[in-house]
């Protein structure tokens, strides 16, 4: 597991952790014996050992980095969800987290406040993506889709729109065609976020990724006072505008 270098724009504080995973293999007795019972029984019940793999060690993993800031044993970690199926810790203060994990890589970020959202993905082609451009992209993104004048590739949008909703806590179904995602002109590596929803400020980065893969990190201000629901807001970065409250 490696501590990932992040874009100059990116909070100090944000880290990113990768991890590169051994999916033709059964995860080693030691990160199964730092689940709950419920983890190990909802790991055990996929089909396919490559998804196994990934359940029983990214959440092993995130459990030491995890105890590693709070001081608990990774194993006395209690783990909760929100409506929308996102994990939080239970009883105890700690780091906002989010993992996610896509053939034989798996991320997790941590952020000390505020809330935070990874995503790894696949890289796929736009024509590959095709079908999905109803599903995924805002009225305007379609428009420069479907016109040739795309910035920014689909799978990038898709990557991006996923961290940042995963760091709401949203639904992520029903809330893609809501965000759009172009390039910071002021800023290397980072996003300019164009949406209508409830939600405090957002940013988001490019994360760097193996060959073949696309990934992105989004953290959420959720200090502000009250939420915002406005369009064309890029935000700051999470740590600034909790000092700013």
């Amino acid at each position: 597991m490696q501590r990932l270098p992040l874009a100059e724009s990116v909070p100090t504080e944000l880290e990113v952790w990768q991890l590169l995973l051994d999916t033709g293999r059964e995860p080693a007795p030691d990160a199964w014996r730092l689940l709950s019972h419920e983890e190990q029984a909802r790991a055990r019940r996929f089909r396919h050992l490559a998804d196994r793999v990934r359940a029983v060690a990214t959440r092993a993993a995130l459990r030491r980095l995890l105890a590693e800031r709070i001081g608990v044993a990774a194993d006395e970690l209690a783990f909760s969800e929100n409506a929308h199926g996102k994990p939080l810790l239970a009883g105890v203060e700690g780091p906002a987290f989010n993992v996610s994990h896509a053939g034989n890589v798996a991320l997790i970020a941590l952020a000390p406040s505020g809330a935070v959202g990874v995503d790894i993905e696949r890289q796929h082609n736009d024509a590959e993506l095709e079908a999905l451009y109803d599903l995924l992209l805002s009225p305007s993104e379609r428009a420069e889709h479907s016109g040739g004048q795309a910035v920014l590739p689909l799978i990038e949008r898709w990557v991006v729109k996923e961290a940042t909703l995963k760091a709401l806590g949203v639904g992520i179904a029903e809330h893609l065609p809501a965000l759009s995602v172009f390039l910071s002109s002021g800023q290397r590596n980072a996003y300019r976020l164009d949406y209508r929803l409830a939600a405090p400020p957002l940013e988001a980065w490019a994360i760097s990724a193996p060959a073949g893969y696309t990934a992105a990190l989004a953290c959420a201000d959720r200090t502000a006072s009250e939420p915002f629901s406005t369009h064309s807001l890029g935000g700051q970065p999470c740590t600034a505008m909790a000092q700013h409250q």
